[in-house]
């Protein structure tokens, strides 16, 4: 390749363009091969050769910015590809020069990755959150294709946030604004803390600068009255493990500014904020960070529920590290962080160790793999057809959430964003599982699908072939990966089924929101099609009833247009006892299942029946119920007690008595003391010494119900006592 020469009336032909190439040589050359270095000075001049005459909003000569976004990224170590395509990241946007060019003079991977950050450039759009929504979509596509792509791109936009200087604060303001909406959960989900905090800072600086301020004063007034409290905790661990022959790098860390503003947000005042520093030890290996965790704890008493094991199960990113928190001198509450070497590089790069240490990354496959299957999850959402808005807040959802961890019955580890529930579970296993889930047991308990799952719960998915997803299950899933799943299933459901089901979910999701279905007039549904550029109202219906437009977004159009729900609508509108006492009940026509009797602190599912008109309430475990959400899972609804539930409940008990005189009047007097009517009795006769006996009490709920098992058990000739669930069979 010959080099590139620069007209010597170049105005970038001087000292300060010299020596911002040679700090950038200085940088590669402590991990690139001489000739590596060689083509990225050469990148330099063919940048500054390209970006002649532009200069910045600061007056600065262009090419400056493109080599400070190499100098960034050089502190991951990326790649020679990653920092010559850093340096010549926006040639292709704002110059004559095209991929070809560059890809013939230093290659095409450096082209591609040129390629990747100039499509993610601002184009026009109807709105500033369509704009925001497709500008989000592109970057993470993009990402998915080569994650060198978006590193260059969030370098980019850090250098952009360190010179704003030159700008008016409202221009500031909405440029941090996108900063924290887009680009720092990227950053988070991919591990690279130290971007993530620094992008997190100067939007913090730049959009409320007065509290930056007092936080900032606030934290230099603790650091020097908590300073020789952590000092003492630091010395002493050091001695301590220098003396069983432990090597160990101790420092003291500030937590950063977003961070402790969040946290002030959670607590209300400055005075809460007592968790400012902390401790960080870095040693060589596994086994020395557990030795160092009980030093700490025989130095300082440590606070109970404040100890996390990241070692053993790592965040979602791959973020590896002992967390737990010690009392110090006075009380004072002192964080002690604990890793491995390779531990803190994965933590401060993220996904940029792969390029930086290789033999490291592999490794830490834990992290090359999470990334992946991210990423993966990303191209499903992607292929689900959602709009640009709907696709950024599945994906905000999934970026860097807080997690759960439950478990599989054979004891498999199954990391979840918190909120998720049975439904997430069955597709983080398998889409498969996910598709023809039924029920779900949760600590050997049946349990709703809808049900949220907390840390440490063992979760088993029950499944049938001819089970299909249920359009409502759209309406409570957590994950990006459980909602693409759903929507691709039901993308191939038949037209007219889609219509019937679309409908239905819309008035459901309408009487959930106390919206009058009767107001949906004719016009206002054929212009509300028209406004989304549909051609029909049917095909609206068959949008809904096959996941590519949920209910709720037709429902915020149609609120747009006018359809809330009026005072007097609001007072006037009826549902059953029943209904009052459900949730999920969606306004309608609520009864309770005489095969399984449901009563308040059962796990509840309701079922639909059309020809009735009513929603049937069912325990969750009610093969009635489990054989309707085979055979109908569009009909199932995921149902929940209301917490003020008030009311006598029928309940059929089911009992194995000895064949005695005496012993029916035994334990209907026994009811009788307890003051409980008695509905119905039936009995027959199993053999000569035993029968069986069925009765239909009225109870309050599954604790006054267990009082009762109590008392009768103790009747000398009752044998076994339960719930029934007979087998009358669902009409419909």
């Amino acid at each position: 390749m010959e080099p590139i020469k620069l007209p010597e009336e170049m105005a970038l032909w001087n000292e300060a363009f010299f020596a911002k190439v040679a700090e950038l040589e200085l940088c590669v050359s402590r991990y690139m091969t001489k000739a590596e270095v060689a083509l990225v000075k050469e990148a330099c001049f063919f940048g500054a050769w390209a970006h002649q005459g532009q200069s910045r909003s600061s007056g600065e000569p262009y090419i400056f910015h493109p080599i400070e976004v190499a100098l960034i990224l050089t502190l991951v170590q990326l790649d020679v590809d990653s920092i010559v395509g850093a340096v010549l990241h926006d040639v292709i946007e704002d110059t004559d020069i095209t991929f070809e060019e560059i890809a013939q003079k230093f290659g095409r991977e450096t082209a591609i990755i040129v390629d990747g950050v100039s499509k993610l450039t601002k184009i026009r759009f109807s709105s500033k959150l369509e704009a925001k929504a497709e500008n989000f979509r592109k970057m993470i596509l993009a990402m998915t294709k080569d994650l060198r792509v978006i590193m260059v791109k969030l370098a980019d936009r850090l250098h952009n946030m360190r010179t704003l200087g030159a700008l008016a604060p409202y221009k500031k303001r909405r440029i941090a604004k996108d900063t924290l909406d887009i680009y720092t959960p990227i950053a988070a989900r991919l591990g690279m803390f130290a971007l993530q905090t620094e992008l997190e800072n100067l939007c913090f600086e730049n959009i409320y600068p007065m509290r930056h301020r007092v936080l900032l004063e606030f934290v230099n007034k603790k650091r020097i009255s908590q300073g020789p409290t952590l000092q003492a905790i630091r010395d002493a661990i050091q001695e301590k493990v220098s003396s069983v022959g432990i090597s160990a790098r101790i420092a003291i860390r500030e937590k950063h500014a977003w961070s402790l503003y969040r946290k002030l947000k959670k607590r209300g005042s400055l005075s809460q904020l007592s968790d400012i520093f902390s401790i960080r030890v870095i040693v060589n290996s596994v086994d020395e960070c557990y030795r160092v965790l009980g030093i700490v704890h025989s130095l300082n008493k440590p606070i109970i529920g404040r100890f996390k094991d990241f070692i053993a199960i790592p965040k979602v990113n791959g973020y590896q590290s002992l967390h737990t928190v010690v009392f110090g001198a006075n009380m004072l509450p002192v964080e002690v962080q604990i890793r491995t070497k390779e531990m803190h590089i994965i933590a401060e790069a993220g996904a940029a160790a792969h390029w930086r240490y290789g033999e490291v990354y592999r490794e830490q496959n834990y992290t090359k793999n999470k990334t992946r299957e991210w990423l993966d999850s990303v191209t499903e959402l992607q292929n689900s057809m959602l709009s640009s808005e709907e696709f950024m807040a599945s994906m905000k959802e999934d970026l860097f959430p807080s997690e759960i961890y439950v478990f599989t019955p054979n004891g498999r580890i199954i990391e979840l964003p918190k909120g998720s529930t049975a439904v997430d579970f069955a597709y983080a296993i398998h889409s498969d599982i996910g598709n023809h889930c039924i029920s779900t047991k949760i600590d050997a308990k049946f349990a709703p699908v809808a049900q949220v799952l907390v840390t440490g719960q063992t979760v088993e998915i029950q499944t049938s072939q001819s089970a299909q997803p249920n359009p409502m299950w759209l309406e409570f899933v957590r994950t990006a990966k459980a909602r693409s799943a759903i929507r691709s299933y039901l993308s191939k459901l038949s037209y007219e089924d889609a219509v019937v089901i679309g409908e239905n979910l819309l008035e459901n999701a309408m009487k959930q929101k106390n919206i009058p279905v009767a107001k949906l007039s004719e016009e206002i549904l054929n212009k509300l099609a028209k406004e989304l550029r549909i051609e029909s109202v049917q095909d609206m219906y068959a949008e809904i009833g096959s996941g590519k437009r949920p209910a709720s977004f037709i429902i915020n159009r149609l609120e747009a247009h006018g359809l809330d729900v009026t005072q007097e609508y609001r007072h006037s509108h009826h549902t059953t006892d029943n209904a009052q006492t459900i949730e999920g009940a969606q306004g309608k026509k609520t009864v309770f299942a005489e095969c399984c009797y449901p009563i308040p602190g059962d796990n509840i599912v309701g079922y639909w029946q059309p020809r009735l008109g009513e929603l049937e309430v069912h325990r969750i475990e009610c093969r009635n119920a489990i054989e309707a959400a085979t055979k109908h899972p569009e009909r199932c609804y995921p149902l929940a007690w209301k917490h003020q539930e008030k009311g006598i409940f029928p309940v059929q008990l089911s009992f194995i008595i000895r064949n005695r005189r005496g012993v029916i009047a035994q334990i209907t007097n026994e009811l009788m003391n307890m003051e409980i009517n008695i509905n119905d009795l039936r009995s027959q006769t199993i053999n000569e010494g035993y029968s069986r006996l069925w009765m239909v009490i009225h109870v309050s709920d599954r604790q006054f119900l267990a009082n009762v098992f109590r008392n009768l058990k103790k009747l000398e000739n009752v044998v076994r006592i339960g719930r029934q669930n007979d087998e009358a069979q669902i009409v419909g």
